[in-house]
């Protein structure tokens, strides 16, 4: 039987891979980060081993030993651990001296180098998972009206110039007006500030990188994002086609249509 490595990070997007890889044959060698990584994983993977967030040289040891010579990223760090708990060992040091800018696509590339270094290439985070990225079109019952479809417009194109420039990927709009702009706290965070800025009734744009690279950081939306558009009055939700993960698609849509949310999948580049 096949084997892929696995470095699972936070969320439900390491599950779906893991199950996938799994149904469609494979052995799957996780490497898991503490206080990061869903229990959860523990399950669904043939073996598993708990890391620090820094300790670079530990997964790649491990990944070696297991005879990986394929591996997937699949789910993302809380951000704000880079200055928290972080404890790098030398290899993962080595990784940030290489980067001019310390940004995520910067360091997720250099990791992605270091990794083909030990000849363990790196795949396509969406490995087994393409099922998972819609095309475009509304999910949705309700449709975005007017005034939303100006603001999708709008935050679409101000999204990809500050994904461009690896700030964030999601920005939060109101009547033309962009409210929040995701930064190192992360989607949803960047939702409840928009929404208390902009006192609800939001449109939230997710979008991809002008050149994103699949193998790490592919756009995700789950049921979690779902939950705090709720809690923040959002009626508007929009991400691109074939660039955007969606989990929990039935349930996600449910919650959508039981709180009159739209949700559209927008053509890349628009």
């Amino acid at each position: 039987m096949s084997r892929i490595g696995l470095l699972a990070g936070c969320g439900r997007f390491p599950l779906f891979f893991a199950k996938a890889a799994k149904k469609s044959g494979y052995e799957v060698i996780a490497a898991a980060i503490k206080d990061e990584t869903s229990q959860e994983i523990e399950g669904l993977v043939d073996q598993i081993q708990w890391f620090n967030i820094g300790s670079l040289q530990g997964m790649i040891d491990m990944f070696v030993k297991a005879g990986i010579n394929q591996m997937v990223m699949a789910g993302g760090v809380t951000k704000t651990l880079m200055f928290e708990k972080i404890q790098p060992d030398a290899r993962f040091l080595k990784v940030f001296s290489k980067v001019k800018n310390n940004n995520d696509d910067a360091i997720l590339r250099q990791l992605c180098e270091e990794f083909e270094t030990e000849g363990i290439h790196v795949c396509d985070s969406t490995t087994f998972l393409s099922v998972l990225l819609p095309e475009k079109g509304i999910l949705t019952k309700r449709q975005p009206n007017q005034e939303e479809e100006l603001d999708i417009e709008y935050g679409h194109k101000i999204a990809k110039q500050i994904a461009g420039l690896d700030i964030g990927q999601t920005v939060v709009v109101k009547n033309r007006v962009i409210l929040a702009v995701e930064a190192i706290e992360g989607t949803n965070k960047a939702i409840m500030r928009g929404s208390e800025l902009g006192n609800g009734d939001i449109t939230v744009v997710k979008v991809a990188r002008p050149s994103q690279d699949m193998r790490y950081d592919i756009p995700t939306v789950g049921i979690e994002t779902i939950k705090t558009l709720i809690k923040a009055k959002a009626k508007c939700l929009a991400f691109e086609e074939g660039k955007t993960l969606l989990l929990d698609r039935e349930e996600v849509i449910k919650m959508a249509d039981e709180a009159g949310i739209a949700i559209k999948v927008v053509e890349q580049g628009k």
